[in-house]
């Protein structure tokens, strides 16, 4: 069993989990259906964005980004919605756990909400 693993409640969960690789940016990063549910992001020199994805594109069952900021200096990473709203910063050597329940109470695209910040 891999300690990546989901556990049996989390299959509804869409993605996969982990790549293992650090990915360094150039510019600004837009999570797309490729990317991992735990990115490893080194921000290159400079701040950058991470954009997540549309609420409109997130399946029934929900998405979450677990997002590590690499950095080997104070290079912050400004996590946003696809409007551009800032959701939160993960700044050198912190995590950040966004989440995107899928639907609302009303059935609506639901937002992404920052469920941690260490």
């Amino acid at each position: 069993m891999s300690s990546f693993q989901l556990p049996n409640w989390a299959t509804g969960i869409s993605g996969d989990l982990y790549s293992g690789a650090v990915e360094t940016l150039s510019g600004a990063k837009t999570i797309g259906s490729d990317d991992r549910m735990v990115l490893k992001l080194d921000p290159g020199g400079s701040a950058r964005d991470v954009n997540l994805p549309a609420e409109e594109n997130i399946s029934a069952g929900g998405q979450f980004y677990l997002i590590v900021n690499a950095a080997d200096a104070a290079e912050a990473l400004t996590v946003k919605d696809d409007a551009g709203n800032t959701i939160g910063t993960v700044s050198q050597n912190q995590i950040g756990l966004y989440f995107n329940s899928g639907l609302d109470d009303n059935g609506d695209a639901a937002s992404w909400v920052e469920v941690f910040n260490v």
